[in-house]
């Protein structure tokens, strides 16, 4: 495995990478890993790298409760407990059982998704993470780190007798300081403290020699003494033994406690390494997710297929300024496309894309996600050249030129099938003719040794080179010829040009001194020039009116679309109407026909009782009667109807009272809502209410809908009858329920659907208004629904 030259990193951009990294690290495990970092030409092991990467940062995006991320050193901890005899204070027992903590819930949460997360899941064996340990340094540590006083029967009956002497001694010393007080010997409002570990009153120097004690220390100005009175030198003597009792038994509890832990010195030293290599992972997946990098497929073989690639630094740098970054494809395969040479105008991104694609690869080799799309794909390279800016040394006396071929001639000693090489404005630093012929020579070589390459350059026998050899393809940088300003994007296939002449024009340069370079170049060269620079132009302009007339004919078909959807749903709504009357007409037929022959068997079995006759005839005419109101009602008009009849709807109980009237609808007030109803739906009625059954079932009905209400309606994906329809149900349930808005969502696409269902609701008499919900919430996608009040 080679790489060239040494400080290739450094010339790419990846030690800003490895910083920004680092910057996300929280152990310094992670930190000397990320230090000592190679690049790996085993596929097997950039793979491992790479998904456990890809796992890690879909395990921050999953929205799953994750254990904390707050990662810390657990082998420090371990070292100082090695040596038998030795142990942990409590406050550093209390930051063990925190990394242990962690150490578990990481372990178990991943053991619970080895499907989801193989790669990671596999970090955990090896070694066992349990809560016994922390169980038993919770029975000794506290949550403020320090030994509780159950930790031992001992250490519970010494702080019990030390509480009590301190007691003890505070009632002895509290009345010597009230009488010091009240005699005067020090000032009111003084109050017992501490010096040296034992209790003491202040007094004033003066009176130093009034009171029968050991004076522990004064103030800073002198005026002030602290003495321990005499009546309780013995008790703070007392005191002072059991504070030595109490960190003799702590220190044993400590001991035992530091005794166990080293019985699984072995698991904890894994656990330790788990989550070290744990936070180097996750400080690579949050760095991944700053620059949405992906996955790519993973090839064996080398190849560059990069689609929509970025250069990660770029991307982070125009991310914080609010700049877009221009996406590359750059496509080096095993057959006809090894070797790409870029061509084009200064400052139009030519370095860029070469170092772009470097740094991706040199990325890829090291377990980075790469911001590019997960569509591209990428292989295995053993060797990386870089030749690239100044390399002018002035130990070795070496010119820039020098300096190249120095590069050129290490190339060529070690270039193979798989290497990948990177060379910038190949062929500079010395006479044109001499450094493109040479150039073109290195490349004849470079070719024959099948290596992967790219290589920006403005030398034209370059560009010929790349047209008339199997493996090298030219590539262009675009440049907007109108504007005279670059696009920085990559156009695999043509040559590039310089616009040497376009540039000089533009920024004011004689028109004499180009007219002079003009015949200096050469007719042929010139034109050949203008009829690129025309053709480009052209190319553009083609493109700019292909986009155009491809985005017309997307909303012409969305269109289409609609208007056969609002077709077939008129046509749907018809056949059922006709449908639902035809029903009704054999309703209507097979109830008559039922009365009529029921009729006739009843005079036949009362053998022609003339009054039983009399009485069938009556009660068949007010059946035909009531049948001839009710085919009426069927056809109910505006004017059979005035403000203030009941109705109802059919095959409906609920009975609303008429508050308008228009052309074929009636508005009518039900209980709370008020909604209009076309009149042939309708039928009136003498009930001012519902029958008590009914309102007792509806009440019942009505706290069930309640609490299965959402208020969300989905209607993505749905015709726009099916989708009103869903609508209309929605809509009145929610009026129902007293619901004040509801959110529709009905996705964004050519906006179709959304205005068919604006639209609609537009003429609902309850809908107050319909916007856009928040950007971040779904924005055109979503429509909010406000209710009348």
């Amino acid at each position: 495995m080679y790489s060239f030259p040494e400080n290739i990193s450094f010339k790419l951009g990846f030690d800003q990478i490895l910083s920004e990294v680092a910057s996300k690290c929280k152990t310094e495990f992670a930190q000397t890993r990320l230090k000592k970092i190679k690049y790996s030409t085993r596929h097997e092991e950039v793979v491992k790298w790479i998904d456990q990467t890809a796992e890690l940062k879909n395990i921050l995006e999953s929205g799953d409760q994750l254990p904390s991320r707050d990662f810390r050193d657990l082998q420090p901890l371990l070292d100082q407990i090695k040596l038998e005899g030795s142990f942990l204070n409590a406050e550093e027992f209390q930051e063990l059982k925190l990394v242990l903590t962690n150490l578990y819930e990481w372990t178990q949460f991943l053991k619970r998704r080895q499907q989801t997360y193989p790669e990671l899941s596999k970090l955990t064996i090896g070694f066992i993470s349990d809560k016994e340990l922390v169980d038993e340094i919770n029975r000794v540590i506290d949550e403020n780190g320090k030994v509780r006083d159950n930790a031992s029967p001992a250490l519970r009956e010494i702080r019990n007798s030390l509480i009590n002497k301190e007691k003890a001694v505070r009632t002895v010393i509290g009345k010597v300081l009230k009488k010091a007080v009240a005699d005067g010997l020090t000032t009111e409002g003084s109050e017992i403290t501490i010096r040296e570990g034992r209790l003491v009153i202040p007094l004033k120097a003066e009176h130093k020699r009034r009171i029968d004690g050991f004076i522990h220390d004064e103030s800073s100005s002198g005026q002030t003494v602290f003495m321990e009175p005499a009546e309780s030198l013995q008790l703070n003597n007392e005191v002072k033994e059991l504070i030595y009792q109490e960190k003799r038994e702590i220190a044993k509890i400590l001991t035992r406690l530091s005794d166990r832990i080293r019985l699984s010195m072995d698991d904890l030293k894994q656990g330790a390494f788990f989550l070290g290599l744990f936070d180097f992972i996750h400080a690579k997946a949050r760095f991944s997710q700053s620059i949405e990098g992906a996955k790519p497929k993973i090839l064996k073989f080398p190849i560059v297929r990069l689609f929509q690639a970025r250069h990660p630094l770029l991307y982070l740098s125009h991310q914080r300024s609010g700049k877009p970054v221009v996406p590359l494809n750059i496509e080096l395969t095993r057959q006809e496309n090894r070797i790409l040479v870029i061509s084009g105008p200064n400052a139009g991104g030519k370095s860029v894309a070469l170092k772009t694609t470097g740094l991706l690869q040199l990325m890829l080799q090291m377990g980075f996600l790469v911001p590019a799309s997960e569509a591209s794909e990428m292989g295995i390279f053993k060797n990386i050249f870089l030749d690239i800016g100044d390399a002018q040394s002035l130990e070795n006396d070496l010119s820039t030129y020098s300096s190249h071929l120095n590069a050129m001639k290490y190339f060529i000693g070690h270039a193979d099938e798989h290497t990948l090489f990177l060379i910038d404005e190949f062929g500079s630093g010395t006479e044109p003719q001499f450094g493109g012929a040479i150039a073109e020579s290195i490349l004849t070589e470079l070719v024959k040794r099948k290596s992967f390459g790219v290589i920006t350059t403005h030398y034209q026998n370059l560009k010929e080179f790349a047209d008339q050899h199997m493996g090298v393809i030219n590539g262009a940088m675009k440049y907007d010829v109108a504007q005279l300003s670059p696009l920085f994007e990559l156009e695999m296939g043509k040559r590039g040009s310089s616009f040497a002449f376009e540039i000089a024009k533009k920024i004011g340069l004689p028109g004499m001194i180009i007219k002079n370079a003009k015949s200096m170049v050469g007719g042929t060269q010139v034109e050949y020039e203008r009829l690129l620079n025309g053709l480009e132009q052209e190319r553009r302009s083609f493109e700019k009116k292909t986009k155009e007339l491809k985005t017309e004919q997307e909303e012409i078909a969305g269109i289409r679309k609609d208007y056969e959807s609002l077709k077939k749903m008129l046509e749907s709504e018809r056949n059922r109407l006709i449908k639902q009357a035809r029903e009704q007409a054999k309703q209507i037929l097979d109830e008559s026909n039922r009365k009529v022959e029921q009729t006739i068997r009843e005079i036949k079995e009362a053998k022609a009782d003339k009054e039983k006759t009399r009485h069938l005839r009556a009660s068949l005419g007010q059946f035909r009667k009531g049948l001839d109101k009710a085919q009426k009602t069927e056809k109910i008009k505006k004017e059979d109807l005035k403000v203030g009849d009941f109705v109802r709807m059919k095959d409906q109980e609920m009975v609303g009272e008429v508050i308008n009237l228009k052309s074929k609808k009636a508005q009518v007030r039900f209980g709370n809502i008020i909604s209009f109803v076309d009149l042939h739906k309708l039928s009136k009625t003498q009930r001012k209410s519902e029958p008590k059954s009914a309102r007792k079932s509806s009440g019942i009905s009505m706290m069930d809908r309640r609490a299965e209400f959402s208020d969300e309606l989905n209607v993505i994906g749905l015709r726009s009858e099916d989708a009103l329809m869903k609508v209309d149900q929605y809509i009145d349930e929610a009026i129902l329920l007293g619901n004040e808005q509801v959110k529709i969502t009905h996705g964004k696409g050519h906006g179709i659907l959304r205005e068919v269902i604006r639209n609609h609701l537009k003429k609902h008499p309850m809908v107050e208004s319909t916007i856009d919900e928040a950007l971040e919430m779904g924005g055109s996608g979503v429509t909010l629904v406000y209710f009348k009040g």
